[in-house]
């Protein structure tokens, strides 16, 4: 005898007018279909809304009898349709013993199960819903479910149970809560009292809650593809682990029995609850796939649960007991009746979760970095690093939040006044506050403080954002110093630029800048790059102070670009050069990687002299196209009085009133000055003259002659006027010279 479900009460046809409008496209499409026989009406209302049923019995000859899963070749079935649910159209299995199987909502008791028909939302699937559809997918469900195989194997695994309405959120450190004698968490809702999210904290002696202890158990693996109901007692989820072949009752017993080896007193004042969390691990066929977590909150203590194991000795006289065992193994089975609150265990996001969550792999975030700057731009940039977890950072700024800062910064009202280290710092510890927070220093990264020393000898990486020409160029200088990131964007927010030093530190960010101002004279995107620079509002007359107009959004754009390139980049062991722009009107960003050459460095009169193969081959082929006459012009560089470095950027096209022979060369004053004030309006002044360069012919040393000491003393006499060193380079067939006058030099 088959035992069907009723649902509500019969539905008269003289009031098949009442019915929703879906109710009736589906009743016609039933009646439509060959394999569908329409029993009768059914409503089931509320004072807040009404159900309404078709009653059919439904088969099209594609189920198997004697199928793995139960289902007969034609099933009782009702249609709910409520517009006011969630899902406002549903199947439910009439048939009291229909079996449990995967992709099923969950019942509730005495109710009918409920197919699953779809993956998505509601909102998704009405877009392209008809009845016809409907019933094809009612069908498809019957036949895949019969041979168990509507969940895929390319699918993750179902969860065992339907999910418990409540969310218990845990710390991410929340297995030292299981240890014996280990720590209580409290647990309290999130968002008020009718919030279903639940967050556990560490307990206090302040807390007026009750104290939770954790007990941890693994119960051996479970091989299933059904979900079913939650279980209202202990006894119902031993029962449930016994169908699946696991079990409960001796891993409880274990745990208990372990965390009371001390012996165990009744809880006094507001008394203490247990948290079970139960680690099953899951298979498919045999093989490992996952391990589940499944959470049981009970308001009984671990002195009751020990009590109703029987596993308790008399007490003494401060009602203290000891943990005993019984003859023969015999256990109480008062537990059984213990009825827990199932929650949805969720953990804290660990180091682990986040680099997997942001694609980033442990390996390449394995390394101690120093981030120079948590400005505008640096604190975009460690938040994104903080977030994923790349990197063990010490962040180094001297400077003090103030309110303007809060334009553009990730900081908030609350930090005004506070260093910018330590407010990123404890952005940090509060996302992650079970792990290792990263250093702060508030002094310059420059400073010779013994904690910024210990930072830089520790680290593989610093990364220079501090909007200053000094910093990387001083880090350049440091033979010790770990390779070297200069991050910037340019005065107008339009663009972002990425100098990396090599792994092994034979180019660094020193004369890779050279390059960088080359590129910006040479290329069509140079021409408006540093533009709206402003002068004097820029620290240090650079490109890299952004304390001007500049929209946030400019900052998040480049950040992400600079975080991204800078993660992949470091990973390879070359050098990189890389422009960034933002194209306004389109909202395109375009690269422009610009290949970089190995940098030289010599010394004249107490200078240092930088420069890199490509600025030499071209000198080189200038002078071979020129021969048998000589041929020069204006050198431009980037000249460092305080380092005593000069840095040489490019040459100037020799000017068409030059004069030149095999012996001789006098370089012209044609377009020169036109061309200067290029270089400074491109270059934001930065770039300026430095002196002047010609070739020999061939057989001719690259030695000053005396018409070039002439020069040479002309050039210097200009330069001192400013207090500038003045430059002469001499490019013979097989050799190059580099001769620096200076005032001060002997």
């Amino acid at each position: 005898m088959i035992e069907y479900f009723v649902l509500g009460e019969v539905l008269e046809p003289s009031r098949q007018h009442e019915l929703y409008p879906e109710t009736a496209a589906l009743l016609r499409a039933c009646c439509a279909s060959p394999y569908i026989e329409v029993r009768e009406l059914r409503c089931e209302a509320s004072k807040m809304s009404r159900t309404e049923y078709i009653i059919i019995n439904a088969g099209d000859g594609t189920v198997d009898s004697g199928n793995p899963a139960g289902i007969r070749r034609q099933e009782r079935l009702a249609i709910g349709i409520n517009p006011q649910y969630r899902v406002p159209i549903l199947v439910h299995a009439l048939r009291k013993d229909f079996p449990a199987l995967s992709h099923q909502h969950p019942r509730a008791p005495g109710r009918p199960r409920t197919l699953c028909l779809y993956d998505a939302d509601w909102a998704a699937v009405q877009l392209s819903w008809t009845p016809e559809r409907f019933i094809a997918r009612m069908f498809w469900w019957l036949r895949d479910s019969a041979q168990l195989k509507l969940h895929r194997d390319d699918q993750p695994l179902e969860q065992l149970f339907y999910m418990s309405p409540f969310q218990l959120i845990l710390p991410s450190n929340y297995a030292e809560y299981a240890a014996v004698g280990g720590k209580t968490l409290t647990i309290g809702r999130v968002g008020g009292s009718d919030s279903v999210i639940l967050r556990a904290v560490p307990s206090s002696q302040a807390s007026q809650s009750k104290a939770i202890r954790v007990v941890s158990i693994a119960v051996p693996p479970v091989d299933a593809t059904t979900v079913v109901e939650l279980p209202d007692t202990l006894g119902a989820l031993q029962e449930q682990l016994e169908i699946w072949g696991s079990d409960l009752s001796e891993p409880l017993y274990d745990s208990v029995f372990e965390a009371i080896s001390e012996g165990v007193s009744p809880s006094e004042g507001i008394g203490e609850g247990i948290l079970i969390l139960l680690w099953i691990p899951r298979t498919r066929q045999g093989e490992p796939e996952r391990t589940d977590v499944l959470g049981f909150m009970m308001t009984t203590s671990l002195f009751a649960l020990a009590k109703a194991f029987d596993m308790l000795g008399l007490p003494n006289v401060q009602g203290h007991c000891m943990r005993i065992a019984l003859v023969g193994g015999q256990r109480g089975t008062a537990w059984r009746s213990l009825a827990p609150v199932p929650v949805e265990v969720r953990a804290a996001l660990t180091t682990k979760m986040a680099q997997d969550l942001s694609a980033v792999t442990p390996e390449s975030a394995q390394f101690d970095g120093v981030l120079a700057g948590v400005g505008a731009l640096g604190s975009a940039l460690s938040d994104l690093w903080i977030r994923q977890q790349w990197g063990h950072w010490t962040f180094v700024d001297p400077d003090r939040l103030m309110p303007h800062n809060l334009s553009r910064h990730v900081a908030s009202d609350c930090d005004i006044g506070l260093a910018k280290a330590d407010v990123m710092r404890d952005l940090a510890s509060w996302i992650y506050p079970n792990e290792p927070s990263p250093v702060a220093v508030a002094k310059s990264i420059l400073s010779q403080d013994e904690e910024v020393l210990s930072a830089l000898s520790q680290a593989q990486l610093v990364v220079d954002v501090t909007t200053t020409f000094q910093v990387p160029r001083e880090l350049a200088r440091t033979a010790d110093a770990p390779r070297t990131a200069s991050l910037f964007l340019t005065p107008s927010g339009l663009s972002s630029v990425m100098m990396l030093e090599d792994q092994a530190r034979q180019q660094r960010v020193d004369g890779i800048e050279g390059q960088y101002y080359r590129a910006i004279l040479s290329s069509d995107w140079g021409r408006e790059h540093l533009a709206n620079h402003f002068g004097d509002r820029w620290v240090g007359g650079g490109c890299r102070d952004i304390s001007v107009r500049l929209s946030n959004e400019c900052i998040h754009v480049h950040a992400g670009i600079l975080s991204r390139q800078l993660r992949r980049s470091v990973a390879k062991p070359e050098a990189r050069l890389c422009v960034w722009t933002y194209e306004e009107q389109s909202g395109a960003v375009a690269s422009h990687e610009v290949s970089l050459s190995e940098v030289c460095t010599t010394t004249s009169n107490g200078w240092t002299i930088k420069y890199d193969a490509a600025l030499i081959d071209k000198l080189k082929q200038a002078r071979l196209i020129a021969l048998p006459n000589e041929i020069g012009g204006s050198i431009v560089g980037v000249t460092d009085l305080k380092a005593r470095t000069l840095v040489i950027v490019d040459v100037l096209p020799t000017p068409p009133d030059s004069q030149s022979s095999p012996r001789h060369f006098i370089r012209g004053e044609e377009g020169q000055q036109e061309a200067l004030e290029e270089v400074h309006r491109r270059t934001a002044r930065v770039v300026d003259y430095q002196g002047e360069w010609h070739s020999h012919p061939d057989g001719v040393p690259a030695r000053s002659s005396q018409d070039d000491q002439i020069l040479l003393n002309t050039v210097h006499r200009k330069m001192s006027v400013e207090g500038l060193p003045a430059l002469m380079v001499i490019v013979a067939r097989n050799e190059i010279s580099f001769i620096v006058r200076y005032k001060d030099a002997a």
